[in-house]
């Protein structure tokens, strides 16, 4: 149908404009390859693992948490869920926690936090989240590395948070599953089961059609506060806004106001806007109350009542409450938040904290936490980044205020004094050309090609009762992950999450033994050694806001007690892991470790038994009993 459409307007506009469309456009098809990019670096799947990459609309609600809970029938020593609240709805919000409950109960051991659907439309996280839960099961016992990291670590997956959100999203087509017009604000027009969108002519308008596909509608470039998707050429025009004020305080203007810009890619004659196929024209009441509340501006790190969508207060949605209780008061053994999205870009990437600041006021251990495990996930990805948002142009030009605002990013990092970070991935679909991004044409290439044009509807005239001539078409139902597309990101985010698993602190107690003493008494001494890569502490930030909690440890003697004076109990403080010294533990330092000593008398004469145990809460608990023969 597009070749079609193509081939009229050649024969209309003559053999000059096919001349200028081969000089212009040329460059920017499928054959003429500029940039080869690297390739996912991925570990080999087990034989066992099956997911159903081909499947969508993606499943909903009910159907995710059952499978969860067949899960935890199936693998009883290593699965169980938590019910941590209510949704606005009221739906259960569950979690899955994922360990070998043989070697210890979930909160004893160091854990990894990880979410997806925090906003309702970012969809590609539930499948990513529920292949990371299949595999991580059905890997046990069959990898080494998982057994590992199961047997000494903890996994949460809350597979979507926003609950009620994604099942409006995931039934949003009459074809679709659940569907219910009531929640609408479209109607399927021309009864093809999808409702797509509408354009019309209007010299107002904010889009027109891309010279290169006319299916694909392009932003017309203006300087519009937020919507600035103008890029400058010269430095007069870059002069505007590219300014960094002090931390906190995010990006100003300087200079006087660029001139009056009208794009000429986009003449007013040919310009459109956009609405929803069928949407609703009738005037409606005035609402004076504020906008529902975004998932992501909820956060109580740097919250601010002026931003759109922060809602009344901070951990106002009972979701985000939820999730907020379950990591710091009764789980406080996540060191470490994957926050899933999936915004859309022409290839993924993932965000960082700061989001309020430049990264270079970030303590140097802690940003080099960062470095580091962005160059494993470029690696694993093939060439995938890692930003902050703070150096966003859409923040630079005003787009979201001066900064981001009570963001879960910042909130993780900044009051909780862990690691988080956020990936918006997509899968859509195929990257033809080989150059490491998936732009608009590749993917109707793909939906052409490949799927039989069933995710697109060619824009077709219609007579609308309010706007008069229209055309409705464009997606129709278009997965932003489906098939092979989807399994590689999955795969990747998999990798990617076991590798930083296995970076968390493992606090052990490496030796205990006794002396005795010239008095009758005996020195009990207890070695503990972090194992892990990161310090006890997870943070620096975690010290200056005092969120550290350092290491416990405790003596129980049978057939004796402590001396007169001595504490059973002691805070040890913290053990370092190689991130903090790594230089000079690449030269051979070893500063893992820290000695614990009590003194002991018997009280009979039987032999004397030692236990002790040691505990921090994001690096684990430990306990090794000795008897002393008199």
């Amino acid at each position: 149908m597009h070749k079609k459409i193509l081939s009229v307007k050649i024969e209309i506009l003559g053999i000059s404009f096919l001349v200028l469309f081969a000089l212009f456009f040329k460059p920017v098809t499928m054959e003429a390859i500029q940039l080869r990019s690297t390739q996912p670096n991925l570990t080999p799947v087990p034989k066992n693992v099956k997911f159903d990459f081909e499947r969508w609309p993606y499943p909903l609600y009910d159907e995710v948490i059952a499978r969860f809970h067949e899960l935890t029938r199936k693998y009883p020593k290593l699965a169980r869920m938590h019910n941590i609240g209510k949704s606005g709805e009221g739906r259960d919000l569950w979690v899955i926690e994922i360990t070998n409950s043989e070697t210890g109960p979930g909160d004893s051991k160091p854990a990894m936090w990880g979410d997806a659907g925090m906003h309702a439309g970012e969809v590609t996280g539930r499948p990513v989240m529920q292949y990371f839960v299949e595999r991580l099961l059905a890997s046990y016992g069959k990898d080494p590395v998982i057994k590992n990291l199961v047997n000494t670590r903890t996994f949460y997956v809350m597979p979507v948070m926003d609950a009620d959100g994604g099942e409006l999203v995931l039934t949003r087509h009459p074809a679709w599953p659940g569907y219910d017009p009531s929640q609408r604000r479209g109607k399927d027009l021309d009864g093809n089961g999808y409702i797509t969108q509408m354009r019309v002519k209007d010299p107002d308008g904010k889009y027109y059609k891309s010279p290169i596909d006319p299916r694909v509608m392009l932003r017309v470039r203006d300087r519009e506060g937020g919507s600035w998707n103008y890029i400058p050429t010269t430095y007069e025009e870059d002069n505007y806004y590219w300014y960094s004020g002090i931390p906190n305080m995010g990006w100003r203007h300087k200079g006087e106001e660029p001139k009056e810009f009208d794009d000429p890619l986009a003449p007013r004659d040919q310009r459109y806007s956009i609405y929803t196929e069928g949407q609703n024209f009738k005037e409606l009441e005035p609402i004076v109350l504020r906008e529902r509340a975004n998932f992501n501006r909820n956060w109580s790190y740097d919250w601010r009542p002026n931003e759109r969508g922060s809602g009344p207060y901070p951990f106002s949605l009972p979701e985000i409450r939820a999730v907020a209780e379950f990591m710091t008061r009764t789980h406080r053994n996540i060191f470490f938040h994957y926050n899933i999205h999936s915004g859309g870009a022409a290839r993924n990437y993932i965000v960082r904290p700061p989001m309020n600041k430049l990264v270079t006021d970030m303590d140097y251990e802690d940003n080099n936490f960062y470095r580091r495990t962005a160059s494993i996930y470029s690696a694993i990805s093939g060439g995938c980044i890692t930003n902050t948002n703070y150096d966003n142009p859409n923040l630079m030009t005003g787009m979201y205020g001066d900064t981001m605002h009570g963001f879960a990013t910042d909130w993780a990092y900044e009051h909780c004094g862990i690691h988080i970070l956020t990936p918006e991935i997509m899968a859509k679909q195929k990257d033809y050309n080989g150059d490491g991004f998936v732009t608009s044409y590749e993917i109707l290439r793909w939906n052409d090609e490949e799927m039989d044009g069933r995710f697109f509807k060619d824009w077709t005239p219609y007579d609308h009762p309010v706007l008069g001539g229209v055309e409705i078409g464009g997606n129709r139902g278009m997965p932003p992950a489906y098939g092979e597309q989807l399994e590689t990101v999955c795969r990747i985010h998999y990798d990617y999450l076991i590798h930083i698993a296995g970076l968390s602190p493992l606090l052990r107690i490496k030796d205990l033994r006794s002396e005795r003493e010239h008095d009758g008494k005996y020195r009990v001494i207890a070695t503990l050694k972090n194992e892990g890569f990161l310090s006890t502490y997870i943070t620096r930030n975690a010290l200056r806001i005092r969120r550290d909690y350092p290491i416990v440890s405790k003596i129980k003697v049978v057939g004796g007690t402590v001396t007169d004076g001595e504490r059973a109990s002691k805070i040890v403080g913290h053990i370092l892991g190689p991130l903090a010294y790594i230089a000079r533990w690449g030269q051979g330092a070893d500063e893992s470790t820290k000695i614990v000593e009590w003194m002991v008398k018997p009280t009979g004469s039987g032999p004397l038994s030692v236990t002790v145990e040691a505990w921090a809460h994001k690096a684990g608990r430990d306990k090794q009993t000795i008897t002393i023969k008199k």
